[in-house]
């Protein structure tokens, strides 16, 4: 059987729906639903008395439903090979209105064509459709000491544009949208009997989320000066096509000439590291000062805020680790934090007593992150504000150097993160570690929960050394940066003798 989902899928790359019929791959969200949306939704409209649909329902339940009830919740149906799921419908005389329900706050106009996908099944169907609207988190909700599931949840009658503007009706937006469904279907059904499917690298790969087949249809990562590494170049896969493969090949006349092409194109040519020395020393006497704090968080996303003064996707800091640095070549003194629930205030408490008063506070990445945390942390706790703008304040972005393109070296490949920087720069790697991404530790500390206590030992180790390792990569990679500086700064001046 097909799925909705797997149309997405057809619609954004014919492989990448072979594939995931070949060989599927587990869901990894990096949003955590901890609430139930049904039980949301019936509080939402009042819903007391309903039929309720599950995964793997035949789907003649909800057509015998219809003949009985006047509130379907979750009906599957299915017309031919595909298989579809209304979250919500509710008998209107003689047509049912329908709600798509969304764990967003704004599901985006290129919804309508899932929505139309849906309605042709119901209209293959036979069944009178009415009113059509969308079901979403209500971006602003501030939670009390419940959740309101009336304040949380909100019903509109359009679908948001790229800026989060209800731009559209959702009527509008499926006006634009026919297409001949069961055709669809059929092409999709002849693909999966082919033995297989040729691949060709596009920007599909990359946009939004990475292709969790990228590796599979490409075993063979591009070089570290391939096109495919030019940052934000619209033309890289024309490029491409043309045969021009390396950067330092780029034709100019095709790229967008920004500081990151040039010292990537630099660094190409010269088969050695791009390092503006001037512009580094700059960056390192406009504000960085000790005693130095290497400062990283660890946080998890909810998609309903589960405790009072959170909003929707609102996050909740369960960890951090801290290496202060007294003096230069000082031995490095180490800071920790780790709990469970809702920590937030102990996590400020501690946060504020581990810190130095004084000196540069080092952080990676830190206007999207830590930051961003320390804000929205503010705002939740406005007793603390004046101290956590004054952290703020001390706060240097390590990234700033390659963000920038003041450095970068090929073996970066059109990225800076951590995990890419600290191999280049020193001998380490987070491939040693039992926990080596920021999604694993997650997922790990969503575990303690329901973990038996050995099983609680051994993640929160593991855990503590991940974020550890966090901030070690930053000590290492700022004086990699400042010895790489003075070497610099050491050759202009012999050459000025």
């Amino acid at each position: 059987m097909l799925h909705i989902s797997d149309i997405k899928k057809y619609d954004r790359c014919e492989k990448l729906f072979w594939l995931s019929q070949k060989d599927p791959q587990p869901r990894q969200p990096y949003v955590y639903y901890h609430e139930d949306l049904v039980k949301l939704l019936k509080e939402k409209f009042h819903i007391t008395d309903a039929f309720e649909g599950h995964v793997g329902d035949d789907p003649c339940l909800a057509i015998q439903a219809m003949e009985c009830e006047d509130v379907l919740i979750n009906a599957r149906f299915a017309y031919g090979e595909l298989r579809i799921k209304i979250p919500l419908m509710m008998r209107k005389s003689s047509v049912w209105d329908l709600y798509f329900t969304y764990g967003s706050c704004y599901p985006k106009e290129s919804e309508s064509q899932v929505i139309f996908d849906h309605l042709e099944v119901l209209r293959l169907l036979g069944i009178s459709v009415g009113d059509i609207r969308v079901v979403h988190l209500q971006a602003d909700y501030i939670r009390k000491d419940r959740l309101d599931a009336d304040a949380l949840l909100t019903e509109s009658e359009y679908l948001y544009n790229h800026k989060n503007k209800a731009h559209k009706k959702i009527t509008e937006l499926l006006a634009e949208c026919h297409r001949d469904l069961p055709q669809v279907i059929g092409n999709m059904q002849e693909l999966l009997r082919e033995t297989n499917i040729s691949a060709q690298r596009s920007s599909v790969c990359t946009r939004g989320m990475k292709c969790p087949y990228i590796d599979t249809c490409f075993p063979q990562p591009p070089k570290d000066t391939s096109i495919m590494h030019l940052i934000s170049c619209s033309a890289r896969y024309e490029m491409q096509n043309k045969g021009i493969l390396d950067i330092k090949d780029v034709d100019l006349e095709k790229i967008e000439g920004t500081r990151q092409q040039f010292s990537q194109i630099m660094a190409a040519r010269s088969d050695t590291m791009h390092f503006d020395a001037l512009a580094v020393r700059t960056w390192i006497d406009s504000g960085i000062h000790y005693p130095l704090s290497y400062l990283d968080f660890e946080w998890e996303t909810y998609a309903y805020p589960p405790y009072e003064g959170m909003k929707p996707f609102d996050v909740l800091c369960f960890q951090y680790s801290l290496h202060i640095e007294k003096q230069p070549g000082d031995k490095l003194i180490h800071k920790e934090f780790l709990e469970q629930g809702d920590c937030r205030e102990k996590f400020i408490c501690q946060l504020l007593k581990d810190l130095p008063k004084e000196g540069s506070i080092m952080v990676f990445n830190m206007e999207g992150a830590e930051k961003l945390r320390l804000h929205q942390l503010k705002e939740q706790f406005p007793q603390y504000g004046a101290q956590l703008d004054a952290v703020c304040d001390r706060m240097v972005d390590l990234a700033l150097p390659f963000s920038t393109a003041s450095i970068y070296d090929s073996r970066m490949r059109g990225l800076f993160s951590l995990k890419t920087l600290v191999p280049i720069f020193s001998s380490y790697s987070y491939e040693d570690l039992d926990i080596s991404y920021g999604m694993d530790a997650v997922r790990n500390w969503r575990r303690l929960e329901s973990a038996d206590a050995d099983e609680v030992k051994s993640i929160r180790r593991h855990l503590l050394e991940y974020c550890a390792m966090d901030t070690y990569a930053e000590v290492l990679v700022y004086h990699a940066i400042t010895e790489i500086l003075e070497e610099k700064e050491r050759a202009m001046q012999l050459q000025d003798v």
